[in-house]
């Protein structure tokens, strides 16, 4: 017999992120497949006024310190009345307040999750976090679970790594080789006023005053190496270099990826330690080859000369030699397409993602079964 859950998720940030972008997906998965969602946010933030719009209950809630006592009440209101069998916090600033009202109301399964590997502190605040208020840890890397597994002594079942989900695109590599390939570039190289036979890669990671530079260095360097191809890069940034910026919206991520003949992600040079970056399993998802450090988070998916190939991201200086090897090598690419394809699809889908999430849910429902029969035998004896 399949068990519906009533979860509830919250979060303080107003930024519309990889952490909101995985909340809301998640929601609406949950939703579609027949479980009551429910989220707490700040009234102004994009994550709560599009879960509004598509249905989903939601509970304003601002997080800010001065609102702290107040607001602690107000939510300890929201889930005696929700009465949910999951409490999910995505950050220190809702999970200080909205685990310890879960724990307050006796919800049943609370959960930190944690969307980042920067280094966690073995603070008092910290501790009441992740040792005393939440039954679960969510990390989104191998590396952040095995950070948090030694800092705070969580033991295998404390902790679990959950990567971000995409949807996969409908597309086989045979179409994408031929007319889908053909269409996305020229429909990219008209969009940037480019010839119609113009070529792309992709270039990702986080566009800062302090990455442009090496962005453009690099993208200097590619150009002098490879100049059959433009640098093109998914951004409304103004920047004086030789990448094309494209801002893009959700539904033209698909087509875009399928347009670039390979893809290279910068990691934020002032913290290696993240996630699995989306922008990576959407173009493996497309075909499309990838290029990564070799980071913590990202080399969980990205495995040199198997799904992809790596650089030292501190000597960027091999990087024009690997981008023309993936450009001129089709037989050894196509290979590594496939497979980086099949891993995506085996573990990095929204599908995949939520099915790992209910199996969680359904472990802590099984030991809060058997704690409630425990505790009502016992009862019955005296």
């Amino acid at each position: 017999m399949k068990t519906f859950y009533k979860i509830i998720h919250t979060s303080s940030r107003t930024l519309w992120g990889n952490r909101e972008k995985r909340i809301f997906c998640e929601s609406l998965w949950m939703k579609k497949n027949g479980h009551q969602v429910a989220i707490v946010a700040p009234g102004d933030s994009l994550l709560f006024e599009k879960a509004k719009k598509k249905g989903l209950t939601v509970y304003p809630i601002s997080f800010k310190p001065l609102a702290g006592i107040g607001e602690y009440g107000r939510l300890k209101q929201i889930f005696a009345g929700e009465q949910p069998f999951v409490v999910n916090a995505h950050g220190k600033g809702d999970a200080k307040l909205a685990l310890k009202a879960a724990q307050a109301t006796k919800v049943p399964c609370r959960i930190m999750s944690r969307h980042n590997g920067s280094r966690v502190k073995n603070t008092w605040p910290n501790k009441k976090i992740y040792k005393a208020w939440c039954h679960y840890v969510f990390t989104t890397s191998k590396d952040s679970t095995a950070h948090l597994k030694q800092i705070f002594s969580l033991s295998d079942m404390q902790i679990f790594s959950i990567p971000d989900g995409i949807i996969m695109p409908d597309v086989s590599q045979e179409a994408l080789n031929n007319t889908t390939k053909i269409a996305a570039r020229q429909k990219l190289a008209n969009t940037l006023g480019l010839e119609t036979d113009a070529r792309f890669i992709g270039v990702f990671g986080k566009i800062d005053p302090q990455s442009i530079s090496q962005l453009c260095k690099v993208a200097g360097q590619v150009s002098r190496h490879v100049t059959s191809h433009h640098p093109v890069s998914a951004g409304d940034e103004k920047i004086e270099s030789p990448v094309h910026m494209l801002p893009l919206t959700e539904e033209e991520n698909d087509a875009y990826y399928q347009a670039l003949d390979c893809c290279i992600y910068f990691p934020d040079t002032r913290n290696f330690y993240q996630r699995v970056p989306w922008e990576i399993t959407r173009a493996m998802a497309c075909f499309c080859p990838v290029i990564g450090p070799d980071t913590p988070g990202i080399r969980d998916i990205l495995i040199d000369n198997k799904t992809g190939r790596v650089f030292d991201p501190r000597q960027s200086e091999s990087l024009p030699k690997i981008i023309s090897w993936t450009l001129n090598t089709s037989q050894a690419v196509q290979t590594l397409t496939r497979t980086a394809r099949d891993l995506v699809e085996k573990y990095y889908t929204m599908d995949a993602m939520c099915r790992n999430i209910l199996r969680i849910y359904r472990l802590r429902q099984v030991k809060f079964d058997r704690q409630f029969q425990t505790n009502a035998h016992e009862n019955t004896i005296v």
